[in-house]
């Protein structure tokens, strides 16, 4: 146990690959406070990086929430940030339990998160609010009816993360091949076009603080690999018309694709983003902004103050270390 150097003690969840966000919330702490992390996986990088790793079970286990509660108590964590989807509305249920105990989960109520983590909620969401998003219905309602679709079509599950099990279908007989193999499958009309990802940082008011425009110019494994900050005006005016309506508290993370016929929206993630440190390095620096609000203070507005067109140009690196050194 490395003690209770501070109250700003922050723990990662699904820590997995965030090496860069271990680092910026260690830089913002600057030996202030220690930032842990947690991971079902001790080949998780991201364990590695951070002032102490914890193996936890996996999100969907009974004992997740208690396994969290206990290193929190033990390490004097007051800040839970969550990094994977199908962790977030588990956090959502048991955000009360945290709260109880002066522990507060970066995460949205369990309404707004289902909004993101359920696709189909996420396109009814939109299409009650006027945001242009693409057709989206429940593949088993849609089967009888495909001959009425543009092909090709997106198969892909409703309840999906990371664009796992997300497929491009050219034809009927694809589209059911593809959707018989992944669970709750929906489908969605294909968009073409340059797909742009929105990093917001709201207040626990849920307020927007700073908001994030880049362009995905390279995706690898369903994560940005390749992008580039952009500014557009009206993209951002739509962006201010979710964040209203949605009211989330924390960090989100918005799709939208750039088509001919104006900005279309496909997914909200209530989380940090994959692409985050993009955002970072052109100027704003979300984990300080966050650490400021746990401390009470006011935060600052700073809307579109980054750097445009700046670019990230990702590649690979790795952590190195003998086999009696993993976590257990």
């Amino acid at each position: 146990m490395l003690g209770t150097l501070s109250s700003q003690n922050v723990l990662l969840t699904s820590v997995g690959r965030r090496v860069a966000l271990a680092r910026f919330f260690k830089e913002v702490l600057g030996g202030r406070g220690y930032v842990f992390g947690a991971d079902c996986d001790p080949t998780a990088p991201g364990l590695y990086v951070v002032d102490k790793g914890f193996i936890v079970p996996r999100v969907t286990a009974e004992e997740y929430i208690s396994s969290l509660l206990d290193i929190c108590r033990r390490e004097s964590v007051k800040l839970i940030v969550p990094l994977i989807d199908p962790e977030l509305p588990i956090l959502a249920m048991a955000r009360e339990f945290f709260l109880q105990e002066g522990i507060l989960p970066l995460v949205s109520t369990y309404d707004v998160v289902m909004i993101g983590y359920d696709k189909l909620l996420t396109a009814k969401f939109f299409s009650e609010n006027g945001i242009p998003t693409p057709k989206t219905a429940l593949f088993e309602k849609a089967a009888d009816f495909l001959e009425d679709y543009d092909f090709p079509v997106i198969i892909k599950p409703r309840f999906g993360s990371a664009s796992v099990g997300v497929c491009k279908c050219a034809s009927p007989e694809e589209a059911k091949f593809y959707a018989s193999r992944i669970p709750d499958p929906i489908i969605q009309t294909c968009l073409s076009g340059e797909e742009i990802t929105i990093d917001v940082l709201c207040d626990f008011q849920g307020n927007p603080l700073s908001i994030v425009e880049r362009k995905r110019l390279k995706v690898r494994a369903g994560e940005v690999e390749r992008g580039i900050t952009i500014k557009d005006e009206s993209l951002l005016k739509m962006v201010l018309d979710v964040v209203a309506k949605l009211k989330p508290l924390g960090v989100i993370n918005l799709q939208c694709f750039s088509t001919p016929e104006g900005f279309i929206f496909t997914e909200i993630n209530a989380r940090f983003g994959g692409g985050y440190p993009l955002s970072h390095f052109a100027g704003v620096n979300f984990p300080k902004t966050i650490l400021e609000m746990v401390e009470g203070k006011k935060p600052e507005v700073s809307i579109f103050s980054y750097k445009e067109d700046f670019l990230m140009l990702r590649y690979d690196d790795a952590i190195y270390l003998g086999k009696e050194d993993l976590l257990s």
